[in-house]
């Protein structure tokens, strides 16, 4: 951006003006508003690059090495990261996050009661007594506003207005890096589902296959063995019913824990497709 503050000397200089003074900007020149503003920018500008510096460990699935990989950007070192890190990183990044913005809601609640306080003050010191009474003899009735009142209550509407947009502005930027956050965990888990199902169809590859239809096949011949021994055992032998000899309370005792074990096992796959 070009600099125009000669230009704009020289305007001043014509109409015989004071130039522009070359002012150093410092943060401690500042109220305590500003001040505290600035911090809290400079801690969410940190955070958010923080985030970006370990955004290509974090979301590696390779596994972790001993000695750090050196990365192509900067000349940087990054290596992958242990679940364990990633989760410690998860904590300390949210645990930030809920500091900055419980310094954001201080900061709105005082300039709150400061804006309120500033009111109720100019109110005091231009609505009520010989004010009051110089306003009514004016003719301006005694809800009129002098012009220092007024002028009082617009000056305070611009200071509260202006560091209003101030926490907007914080706000903001700290959204910026919740959702960054957000984004890094949510790409991990996309990332290490596909990996697990990965290594699922890997295990379920043609060994596996060709194992089942070995299994399936052996099984029809030995099930079409045993139908075939068993049809010839129950021609040769009576039929059995298990509910002879029992008595009428002992065959409902079994019916009724047969039917809690199919309950059990209904909930337990029931469990198993959950997973």
């Amino acid at each position: 951006m070009t600099d125009i503050t000669p230009i704009f000397n020289g305007i001043l200089k014509s109409h015989e003006a004071p130039p522009l003074n070359n002012r150093s900007f410092s943060v401690d020149n500042l109220d305590d508003f500003l001040q505290e503003a600035y911090k809290i920018r400079t801690n969410i500008a940190s955070l958010h690059a923080d985030l970006r510096n370990i955004r290509q460990s974090y979301l590696s699935t390779a596994q972790p090495r001993r000695h750090l990989i050196r990365s192509t950007h900067n000349g940087q070192q990054s290596r992958p990261l242990s679940d364990r890190e990633r989760e410690e990183i998860d904590a300390q990044m949210k645990q930030m996050l809920r500091t900055l913005n419980g310094s954001i809601r201080n900061m709105a609640d005082a300039e709150q009661v400061r804006h309120e306080t500033a009111l109720t003050l100019i109110n005091k010191k231009y609505g009520r007594g010989l004010n009051l009474a110089r306003a009514w003899a004016a003719g301006g009735g005694p809800s009129s506003k002098s012009a220092e009142h007024v002028a009082a209550e617009e000056g305070e509407t611009t200071i509260s207005t202006h560091r209003e947009s101030i926490l907007w502005f914080l706000r903001q930027r700290l959204q910026e890096c919740v959702e960054a956050q957000q984004n890094m965990m949510e790409i991990r888990i996309t990332r290490e589902m596909e990996k697990s199902r990965s290594v699922l169809a890997k295990a379920q590859g043609p060994d596996m296959a060709s194992l089942q239809s070995t299994y399936e096949s052996s099984s029809s011949a030995d099930y079409k063995a045993t139908a075939s021994s068993q049809a010839a055992s129950q021609e040769a032998t009576p039929s059995y019913n298990p509910a002879e000899g029992l008595t009428q309370e002992q065959v409902q005792m079994f019916e009724q824990d047969n039917k809690e074990m199919l309950k059990h096992y209904e909930s337990t796959l029931d469990q198993v497709r959950c997973v």
